[in-house]
């Protein structure tokens, strides 16, 4: 079970300080691994600071838009819960309009931003993966093959970040990823089986891998074609 600390007049608990420890864990990879021209960090860092704010205080305060009663009757209540899996997608919807925007108006890559997403997205997931298994203490092989996961993709993104400007390397490793995500949710106890033994999750990540597959072939083939035609 998570618990929670008494910071002053304010109670935080325990699986949101995870959420702050694992972000900031993002953000170290990004600045440890980013290249070194200043101006460009330094878009980069401001553009991603303001993501993970934004995306933060969406799924912290989004509590309220899903149980107004309760934030009616206990103000309090949403300095110590959050919106949990449906925050996390609102906030998720938010930070992609955010970058939508933004990038129109940055003189930063996308495929540079993309790449910083996703590592700094694979570390703090590692990050909050072994938080878990140090504070709950329960699911350890389904946590630490989490972990295990997070650890070989980053690894992927840095040898492969010459080719990262290609659409069709972006859609394989994440292809890769969802199957691994098909593996590692055996191991998610309890585990429903919706259809062929997998569970809805599983069907979802599957139906994903499906999809990146088809699209990456589609490209590869249309790369192909107009190179013969050159």
């Amino acid at each position: 079970m998570w618990d929670a600390v008494q910071i002053g007049p304010f109670l935080l608990k325990m699986s949101t300080l995870a959420v702050i420890v694992s972000i900031a864990t993002g953000f170290l990879a990004i600045t440890f691994l980013v290249k070194k021209d200043r101006a460009t960090r330094g878009a980069l860092t401001e553009l991603l600071s303001n993501a993970v704010l934004l995306g933060f205080l969406v799924w912290k305060f989004s509590y309220a838009l899903f149980h107004l009663d309760q934030v009616v009757q206990n103000p309090s209540s949403l300095l110590y819960f959050s919106g949990g899996e449906r925050g996390a997608w609102l906030a998720a919807l938010a930070v992609l309009v955010y970058f939508s925007l933004r990038l129109r108006k940055k003189s930063v890559p996308v495929d540079l931003v993309a790449w910083a997403v996703a590592t700094g997205s694979l570390a703090a997931t590692g990050m909050y993966q072994l938080l878990t298994v140090l504070l709950e203490q329960s699911g350890f092989l389904y946590h630490v093959q989490q972990i295990v996961l997070c650890l070989l993709f980053l690894v992927w993104l840095q040898r492969a970040r010459k080719q990262l400007n290609e659409l069709a390397v972006w859609l394989m490793l994440l292809m890769w990823f969802a199957i691994g995500q098909v593996y590692v949710q055996f191991y998610v106890q309890p585990r429903e089986a919706a259809f062929a033994g997998l569970s809805s999750e599983q069907l979802v990540y599957y139906g994903c891998a499906l999809l990146l597959l088809f699209l990456s072939r589609r490209m590869t083939k249309r790369k192909g074609e107009n190179a013969d035609e050159v």
